[in-house]
């Protein structure tokens, strides 16, 4: 299985405000309805998975749950793009790279700082990173300064998803806001696009990502098919391909 990943915009202050706020209060979500523009139906979504969120066992790992239903939560409120197998949690062995994620911990309540915080992401359907806007920022400036960072986000942003990336942070920036990584909120189905899935408002996912994924999977499978048709039995043609001359 490979990494559908999407960047959820949010501001540090928002994880308790609005996320953690909505688990508190389950009457909360009708505040979020025209701040954001949420109309009926995914109204009723957002308050379902405020529901799920509120039910997550202290069991569950912070990233499968809290950190996963909080990039959920962010999609049927503010547009957010999709990036395959584009993890910034892919960079977090330089600690360079890892100079620039935010600790979780420090933006959840109380009761729950006695978890553990990856931080990153650990597998498929959870939450990874969270990159501040002051990250951000430096993140930009340091790609054209920083020929390490240029070239470590070139090898994991490759084959034009780094241009989806920088749509992401870009949109954050000029927002006032961070990002939050997540696995498998937004699973296109690259052959048909009209079927893909989503755990959020998929009409809030941005096109770029899902499109770049469709065109290379196009573009895989006609070299695979290129590369097989010499192996191919040559058949003799028939007496229905003799008698249309095909």
């Amino acid at each position: 299985m490979g990494w559908d990943i999407t960047y959820h915009p949010i501001a540090e202050d928002e994880i308790r405000s609005i996320y953690f706020a909505g688990i508190e209060d389950p009457l909360f979500y009708k505040t979020l309805l025209p701040r954001f523009g949420v109309d009926a139906f995914y109204a009723e979504q957002l308050r379902l998975r405020f529901d799920e969120a509120r039910k997550i066992d202290d069991g569950v790992s912070f990233a499968r749950g809290h950190a996963y239903y909080a990039a959920i939560i962010c999609g049927f409120l503010r547009q957010h793009h999709y990036i395959r197998g584009g993890g910034f949690s892919f960079l977090l062995k330089d600690a360079l790279m890892a100079g620039y994620v935010g600790d979780w911990k420090r933006l959840v309540p109380e009761r729950l700082q006695h978890l553990h915080f990856d931080n990153c992401l650990t597998q498929n359907y959870c939450g990874g990173a969270y990159l501040p806007l002051q990250s951000l920022k430096r993140l930009r400036s340091d790609y054209h300064r920083n020929a390490r960072v240029r070239a470590q986000m070139d090898d994991v942003f490759s084959h034009g998803r780094l241009h989806v990336f920088w749509l992401a942070l870009d949109a954050a920036i000029s927002a006032g806001l961070g990002l939050i990584e997540a696995s498998e909120v937004v699973e296109p189905s690259p052959f048909n696009l009209n079927e893909s899935r989503s755990l959020s408002n998929l009409y809030n996912c941005h096109p770029d990502g899902a499109l770049l994924y469709a065109e290379a999977a196009a573009q895989q499978l006609g070299q695979a098919l290129q590369e097989n048709r010499d192996s191919l039995p040559v058949k003799r043609p028939g007496r229905f391909s003799r008698l249309f001359g095909k």
